[in-house]
């Protein structure tokens, strides 16, 4: 089993299924989770919760609007997860969107960058399964694997032209004067042994507006200044995470007309 990374998406053995379904749920959990066992749809890794054996990892499950967008957590062994993959490429779901046109631009800037640009949240969520997920005004989520600090400079001066910040510019204007993307960009920038920052964040740290950005894994929490990220990286530094296949997606039932 490969190590396993926060947002990583798993598949469980039908034993591990047994002991999901085995746990104290309500009613509307119960249904959702016989329908998530029965379409063969995945988990996510979630950030580790003290306590938990090493043999073990902590799983979340968000719910589409059908089940009031429940928010599902639990943990299973290791041993349990069939296998793992990773959420759609930011180009597979802008063929998907609307927004895919305008963005178009953008996007072409994005796959020049030595990054691999993933889609989670709502989004992705929605293209893997085909169930309604994203609502007036969701963000766009990304996650940008890079395989060190240089490239993360660059992914980050491309996700500022997303426009969308509100930031204050160096001209004193916000950068709403950029070209904008029709929907907010939020995510992180993910180094290539999992560690990650909101990419806002980092870019704040970087420019010295703040002293300390919050860095993620699936174990811990730190709070870094930038010669810390700095080293962070240059520690963190490796290849880009090969693509994996995903699912197909599960196609729209008449349940969610």
């Amino acid at each position: 089993m490969t190590d396993l990374q926060r947002n990583t998406l798993v598949w469980l053995t039908p034993q591990a299924w047994r002991v999901v379904h085995g746990q104290a749920w309500d009613a509307v959990a119960q249904d959702l989770l016989r329908y998530w066992q029965t379409c063969h749809l995945p988990w996510v890794v979630a950030r580790q919760r003290p306590g938990v054996a090493a043999d073990a990892v902590c799983l979340g499950l968000p719910a589409p609007q059908h089940w009031g967008r429940r928010r599902l957590g639990t943990e299973v062994a290791l041993d349990g997860i069939a296998r793992q993959g990773q959420f759609p490429l930011l180009h597979e779901v802008a063929q998907s969107s609307l927004w895919g046109i305008t963005a178009a631009p953008w996007l072409a800037q994005g796959a020049g960058l030595a990054a691999q640009v993933r889609v989670f949240g709502s989004y992705g969520w929605q293209f893997m399964t085909g169930m309604p997920y994203v609502r007036p005004g969701s963000d766009l989520d990304l996650s940008v694997h890079v395989p060190d600090l240089p490239a993360a400079v660059r992914a980050l001066e491309w996700l500022a032209q997303t426009g969308n910040t509100g930031d204050k510019n160096d001209s004193g204007g916000t950068e709403r004067d950029a070209p904008l993307l029709p929907l907010r960009v939020d995510g992180e920038i993910v180094f290539a042994q999992g560690q990650a920052l909101a990419w806002r964040e980092m870019q704040q740290l970087r420019q010295g507006r703040v002293r300390q950005a919050l860095v993620k894994d699936r174990l811990h929490l730190r709070l870094l200044e930038w010669p810390e990220v700095v080293a962070l990286a240059k520690a963190a530094a490796g290849p880009l995470l090969s693509p994996a296949s995903l699912s197909a997606p599960v196609q729209h039932s008449t349940a969610w007309a």
